[in-house]
């Protein structure tokens, strides 16, 4: 018996109709033949820590009345309050002028769209469902906490290692095992875009 080589694989490897060149042990997401995508086991671990980690951070948020107008008043004075002071001493001050700008002339208000935003974002990595708006929720999220600790005292890589995740989570289709946009996206397709499951 003989096997047929193809530069996509054997013959066999073919009948899985899985294009082993984006499998899951690749370091992109599977594609079965009907176009549909599936994350990895790998992406997964990272989905649901990330979820896990925003969601105890969204509760402790909560419980310290942070989402409140004072506490993002308290937080961003501290973010760029010199360290010598007692504060972070971050150095973007561009990014200050935009918080003036736009998030401190309604704290109240952006705290309570903060609040719901960052729970439906652990919500959607922690069950994988609408998990690639929720990464890039969780990327925007994340990288705008990048710039505003900036030059600071605290560490910020932190954000560079919350954000790479992020990315991974969405670019992997991590929702796609042991999530529900698997079911979501049997039962309907693929999202608009491929931007939301």
């Amino acid at each position: 018996m003989s096997t047929t080589v193809t530069p996509e694989g054997t013959a066999a490897e073919m009948d899985t109709n899985i294009d082993i060149q984006n499998s899951p042990g690749s370091a992109s997401s599977a594609v079965a033949a009907d176009g549909s995508r599936s994350g990895t086991l790998g992406t997964v671990v990272i989905r649901v820590t990330l979820g896990v980690t925003t969601f105890f951070t969204w509760l402790g948020n909560v419980r310290d009345d942070f989402y409140s107008a004072e506490g993002l008043r308290g937080y961003f004075d501290w973010a760029f309050l010199p360290a010598e002071d007692g504060g972070n001493g971050s150095t973007l001050f561009f990014v200050r002028d935009i918080l003036d700008a736009t998030i401190l002339q309604a704290p109240g208000a952006f705290g309570a769209v903060q609040t719901v935003v960052e729970l439906a974002i652990a919500i959607g990595l922690i069950f994988g469902i609408f998990t690639r708006a929720a990464a890039l929720g969780a990327i925007g999220f994340f990288f705008s906490l990048f710039l505003v600790q900036f030059g600071g005292e605290e560490w910020i890589w932190t954000y560079v290692l919350l954000v790479a995740s992020a990315v991974a989570v969405f670019l992997n289709w991590g929702g796609r095992t042991l999530g529900v946009d698997q079911l979501i996206a049997k039962a309907r397709g693929e999202s608009p875009g491929g931007l939301i499951w």
